[in-house]
């Protein structure tokens, strides 16, 4: 007789390894051989390992619903289980201790995401927990209370399904999008994706040049007059536009509308009063061709650029410049290049304390799958990670009624 999983775990990410762990851990804790991950790729937890630059970008010191999008009482939801599961101790207990380093950002104190992976593998090895590789489902069915899950000529019966295969960015790490018709197999709806912390290209013709250049500005997302976005930090140009923290974070309100553009603030600490009387004084230094006005203030050849879009030499005038350099843009670099999804299954119908199906008992759906997306930082894999702990103590909870 085929052996009946009391869950199986769809996609090995963050989400799902998580979730696993959970199952197999402290009160009514299920037995390693009753839960099964299946993950499409050679190997689990791919896009975990690059998270950080490959440091571990694991969660954040600051942490409140404004860094988040999605809908605003699921999300509200997902903060106070977050609140209530303290994801640092957590993982402190997992035996992946933290440390804190700039923007509160927390990395294992390795300062390698690959040991994260390490860790949690060989805590599945010690529960029996089976893991099939290469391993991609592609449809799942119901029959009175049994999954049965499609990976070529094989099935793989469970009582519970997780649903925790990833969004549609970065197809070298497996999810490419392909695995959003699983939830829609029990009626969820998948809202419009993009991708989200991406590079954005620009008209390029301001800024030939600069590539390799940084320089700390204030960003701002416009879509025609409306501001959507603004973010203050490093900004680095490249040869198809911008990139760096500022346009990780503004890109995930850019939905691909012909009129968006940014707006560069420069030397974002001063007011414009306070370049102006710099710029004044500098009236002096009649040493200083006119076209170097800015250098020593920026990187000479950031300043030139400026400089070619200011039709007076006028310290107002200038100044005005330095706080208004727009950059048309064009596109981004797209799925393969963002960091997370913004969009997927829709929440409507997905329940924000278990993050179960409305639509179908027994499945649950987890992570980047959902359509809620967060800022660079750290707050994606939080999501992931408080999702699959919450949903599999559900299960834990209902195994054990």
């Amino acid at each position: 007789m085929q052996k009946i999983y009391k869950v199986a775990i769809v996609g090995g990410g963050a989400s799902g390894l998580m979730s696993a762990v959970e199952l197999l851990s402290g009160k009514n804790a299920l037995d390693g051989q009753d839960v099964i991950i299946l993950e499409k790729n050679d190997r689990v937890g791919k896009k975990l390992v690059a998270t950080g630059n490959g440091q571990g970008n694991l969660t954040n010191q600051n942490f409140s619903s404004e860094f988040y999008r999605g809908d605003k009482a699921f999300v509200d939801a997902f903060i106070d289980n977050a609140n209530q599961i303290n994801i640092e101790q957590y993982l402190y207990n997992l035996g992946i201790p933290l440390c804190t380093l700039s923007g509160g950002r927390k990395y294992p104190l390795s300062r390698q995401a690959s040991a994260v992976i390490d860790v949690i593998r060989a805590f599945l090895r010690s529960k029996f927990c089976e893991i099939l590789l290469d391993s991609k489902v592609t449809d799942i069915k119901e029959k009175d209370g049994v999954f049965t899950l499609f990976i070529g000529k094989t099935e793989i019966y469970a009582k519970s399904v997780i649903l925790s295969f990833g969004g549609a960015v970065a197809k070298q790490f497996g999810t490419d999008g392909s695995s959003y018709p699983l939830a829609q197999k029990f009626g969820h709806k998948i809202t419009p994706i993009y991708p989200s912390l991406v590079q954005l290209k620009t008209n390029t013709e301001l800024i030939k040049g600069l590539k390799g250049l940084k320089e700390v500005a204030k960003v701002t997302l416009y879509t025609g007059d409306k501001p959507l976005a603004s973010s203050t930090g490093d900004l680095l140009f490249t040869d198809y536009g911008v990139s760096g923290n500022t346009i990780f974070q503004v890109s995930a309100y850019y939905n691909g509308g012909s009129d968006s553009y940014l707006n560069v603030e420069f030397l974002p600490e001063l007011t414009p009063k306070q370049i102006i009387e710099i710029l004044t004084a500098r009236e002096k230094c009649y040493y200083i061709p006119k076209e170097e006005m800015l250098c020593g203030i920026l990187n000479k050849r950031v300043g030139q650029s400026v400089m070619k879009t200011c039709k007076s030499n006028a310290p107002d005038k200038v100044a005005n410049a330095l706080k208004n350099f727009k950059l048309k843009i064009t596109g981004s670099l797209g799925f393969n290049y963002a960091q997370v999804t913004k969009g997927g299954v829709s929440t409507k119908h997905v329940d924000a304390n278990t993050y179960e199906s409305k639509l179908k008992k027994g499945v649950f759906i987890v992570g980047e799958a959902l359509d809620v997306d967060g800022d660079c930082g750290g707050y994606n894999v939080t999501f992931a990670f408080v999702c699959a702990i919450k949903c599999a103590r559900v299960i834990k909870e209902r195994t054990f009624e």
